[in-house]
């Protein structure tokens, strides 16, 4: 046997090419096994979620969070950043490290609050855990370096901004914790982490990727540079300020400051949306693979969530809104804009980062779907009533339902592709020449 001397070797393959597949199966069975069902116990308050209705919810909140949609968004992030700047792969182990650690804390956090008596421990441990990796993806994400200078493309900013604010959002994670009234955490406290984490984590990643990634698969003309700082001006200078007077954390309390920045952000919602284009697929919805009208669609609960982000704050009853109410304009966000947009980009990403072709792709598309039937059930009961009742409590129940069958088939069709990618990137022996 001899060695054919001047032959090239293929180039290697990217090491574990299918890790963000798998991490997004991994991350969609934490909110299908637990985030949600949690979730309908305090939507239908049954069993724990009827005895521990504000536990249910918070640990709820931190498995859907963190547990999904940290998960989720840091694994597609560490595809999306070295692709869209042209650099190299990111080690396997510093992103296997982070994204164990966001789920593995936000699970530890989430049992550590229901089982207090027994592993109360898990609560503050986890919150710790999940900030270490809230830190260590910023660090990557920043190492990062842009392919040309912010001044000209400041698109990356969108990605180091998300970043920052993860930091923050699982850093007050750790002071409520710290603060917390036995097994609860203050509201305020609450709910300033939730909303630092979608509107600051979330959308700024979601719009990062949007500017270089929807040019190309929806035919769009490219966002300008000024209209992109534009943008980062006003959905993040008002998440600051309703953060800064929302009198969480001994910070001041201000109604008024809260409404103004409502407006703008929502302001900002809606101009991105006019500058993406991002609606004009719908006009000639045949043309095209099924995610060019997934995508328009998906992004239609972003304006619906602006439009009642900027009508409460308007109508001055934003601090007036109950529980159920100020959730169902954050599920607006969560359940009519991230998952179907989520769902319909997993058609692109696991397709293209993957083997070619989407494995299973029917079942991703009537999760998309399922998911387009389950968000009003889920908001209208609860905008319509300060206190669903059993009658809204069902269809909430129902809502609840049908978006763990959703997830359960996005996570099934991620995982199909996760082996599938693995199996194509096995190496091959090759014949020896004789």
């Amino acid at each position: 046997m001899v060695e054919v001397r001047g032959a090239r070797r293929a180039p290697a393959p990217p090491p574990v090419p299918w890790l963000f597949a798998a991490a997004m199966a991994a991350s969609l069975a934490v909110s299908v096994l637990g985030g949600l069902v949690l979730g309908f116990l305090a939507a239908a308050q049954v069993g724990f979620g009827q005895s521990h209705w504000t536990e249910a919810v918070q640990a709820h909140g931190q498995l859907q969070l963190m547990g999904w949609v940290g998960v989720f968004v840091a694994a597609l992030t560490f595809e999306f950043i070295v692709r869209l700047n042209q650099r190299e792969t990111l080690p396997v182990w510093p992103r296997v490290l982070v994204l164990a650690g966001l789920g593995v804390g936000s699970v530890s956090g989430a049992a550590g609050q229901i089982w207090r008596g027994q592993v109360g421990f898990l609560w503050p441990a986890g919150a710790g855990l999940a900030l270490a990796a809230g830190v260590a993806f910023a660090v990557i994400v920043f190492s990062v370096g842009a392919v040309q200078p912010l001044r000209r493309e400041p698109q990356p900013l969108f990605f180091r901004v998300a970043a920052v604010w993860l930091v923050v959002a699982l850093g007050l994670h750790v002071i409520s914790v710290a603060r917390a009234d036995g097994t609860v955490v203050a509201l305020p406290e609450s709910r300033i982490e939730v909303e630092v984490v979608l509107r600051g984590f979330v959308l700024n990643t979601i719009i990062a990727v949007a500017l270089r990634a929807f040019p190309g698969h929806l035919s769009l003309p490219l966002m300008t540079g000024r209209r992109q700082v534009v943008t980062l001006a006003t959905i993040n200078g008002g998440l600051l300020a309703w953060a800064g007077a929302s009198g969480a954390f001994a910070l001041p309390a201000s109604r008024g400051v809260q409404q103004g920045a409502d407006v703008v952000f929502a302001g900002g919602l809606i101009l991105l949306t006019w500058w993406l284009g991002v609606l004009s697929p719908l006009r000639n919805p045949r043309r095209g693979p099924n995610y060019r009208v997934m995508v328009p669609l998906a992004w239609c609960g972003l304006i619906v969530y602006a439009g009642a982000l900027g009508i409460a704050a308007v109508d001055g009853r934003v601090n007036y809104l109950s529980l159920y109410q100020q959730g169902g304009v954050r599920h607006i966000f969560l359940l009519g804009f991230m998952a179907p947009l989520m769902v319909a980009m997993a058609h692109v990403v696991l397709a293209r980062f993957g083997t070619g072709h989407v494995a299973w792709e029917a079942l991703l598309t009537a999760a998309f779907a399922v998911l387009m039937v389950a968000w009003p059930l889920r908001v209208v009961p609860a905008l319509l009533s300060n206190s669903p009742g059993p009658a809204g409590r069902s269809l909430l129940g129902a809502a609840a339902v049908l978006t763990a069958l959703a997830l359960a088939g996005t996570a099934a069709v991620a995982a199909a592709n996760a082996m599938g990618i693995r199996k194509m990137s096995r190496p091959r022996r090759s014949p020896a020449v004789r």
